[in-house]
């Protein structure tokens, strides 16, 4: 379970800088953007800058980080697809003083400028959270009566 949230964070901080304009996800972006671009749908390659070095440090590891990208399905706006990345990572030192190889696999819907595609998005929770609504809250307006 431990491992399995370690690796959903790790997820979760690659994933936040993608819709800003900081250079951390520069490298990370490009890939992303590679695999909506290309005609197989796929992005392979090493991970460079201050996101590998990010991810290296989390893990513990000098081995490079290869990210492989695959399109999963394109939405109806151009430009935008749901897509699957893999952060790979071999030479992981464990807990017990092994060695193994780490894969963070995760989901995303992307368009090319960084941001979600707006189809799928149900706008009315979204403007409920940014307004702070709490969790609880909009649990209970969801429930039928």
């Amino acid at each position: 379970m431990k491992a399995a949230l370690k690796a959903l964070a790790i997820a979760l901080c690659v994933l936040a800088p993608l819709g800003t304009r900081d250079v951390l996800a520069a490298d990370l972006k490009q890939h992303l953007i590679a695999a909506i671009d290309a005609p197989d749908g796929r992005s392979d390659g090493e991970l460079s800058g201050r996101m590998a070095e990010f991810f290296k440090g989390q893990t513990r590891s000098p081995a490079p980080v290869r990210l492989q990208v695959r399109t999963l399905r394109k939405f109806a706006e151009a430009g935008c697809a749901r897509l699957e990345a893999t952060l790979i990572q071999d030479d992981v030192p464990t807990k017990d003083g092994k060695r193994i190889p780490l894969a963070v696999r995760y989901e995303l819907n992307l368009c090319r400028d960084g941001q979600p595609p707006s189809e799928g998005i149900d706008l009315d929770a979204a403007s409920r959270v940014l307004s702070g609504e709490s969790p609880a809250a909009m649990m209970r307006e969801s429930r039928p009566h």
